[in-house]
């Protein structure tokens, strides 16, 4: 054997052991009104922030172009 097969034969054990049977099934985070109000509140903001840059990028890209945009061969 070489020293990489005697590596790789060495596998570290998981950080964390596996859950048994029914053991953290359907269990996990529940968040309350408020946070899930404040999930969305983000999310949207998020999304006209990204809109807005999408407008801001399009508008750029017009100016920059001029009339010519319109009227290129195709």
């Amino acid at each position: 054997m070489t020293i990489v097969s005697d590596a790789m034969d060495k596998v570290p054990p998981p950080p964390f052991p596996p859950p048994q049977a029914g053991e953290g099934q359907g269990e996990g985070i529940r968040l309350t009104d408020q946070q899930l109000r404040a999930r969305r509140s983000r999310s949207i903001a998020i999304a006209l922030a990204l809109g807005a840059f999408v407008v801001v990028i399009f508008v750029v890209t017009l100016v920059k172009l001029g009339s010519n945009v319109l009227t290129r061969p195709m």
